[in-house]
């Protein structure tokens, strides 16, 4: 299953295919925390700085799953 979720600031979609929707919501929370770094938004942004653990559940509650991975994506 392919599980997606969007950047909270620059609305880019990632996404990772994994069997175990916890697994996938761990990268997922982790690939857009190291993006915000990366981009020097994570000083303005509030969504992902609740720690690894809080981060991943609200990505369970929000992430989208399909068969087929999004277009235009990018892969974790």
């Amino acid at each position: 299953m392919y599980y997606s979720h969007p950047c909270s600031v620059c609305n880019k979609i990632f996404y990772t295919f994994n069997d175990d929707r916890y697994y996938a919501a761990d990268a997922l929370a982790a690939a857009i925390k190291q993006h915000l770094i990366d981009y020097n938004e994570d000083d303005h942004e509030t969504q992902f700085d609740y720690g690894e653990k809080f981060n991943a559940e609200y990505v369970n509650q929000r992430m989208t799953a399909s068969d087929a991975p999004p277009s235009g994506g990018y892969q974790v």
